[in-house]
């Protein structure tokens, strides 16, 4: 096999090229690499959406069955009250505050 190398043996040759085809390897091994971290990337997003999705489902949720709570207190409904229930939900009625007198500010001077 007559290589013209310019001064390159047949040994060198052969390591440069076993080197560049490593290379390559390489390359194409962190090509795959880059799209895989792609795809778990746009997983990992998903699921972040989600779980931001379900906090504000949440906070919804909590409102709706407050107000529900609040609207079974206030008409005396007995069939919100078992829907509630049902879904794990107690009402405790708070008992009519009474109002607190609160004292008037302190007079500045002396009282005669």
């Amino acid at each position: 096999m007559a290589i013209n190398t310019k001064g390159m043996n047949e040994s060198q040759f052969w390591l440069l090229t076993a080197l560049s085809a490593l290379a390559l390897i390489l390359v194409l091994i962190c090509t795959g690499l880059f799209f895989d971290n792609r795809s778990t990337q746009a997983e990992v997003n998903a699921r972040q959406q989600y779980i931001n999705q379900t906090v504000q489902l949440g906070q919804l949720n909590t409102q709706v069955a407050q107000f529900l709570a609040n609207l079974a207190v206030q008409t005396n409904d007995q069939r919100i009250r078992e829907l509630l229930a049902a879904n794990g939900i107690t009402i405790t009625e708070r008992p009519a505050e009474t109002p607190v007198e609160t004292p008037g500010p302190a007079p500045l001077g002396p009282q005669e």
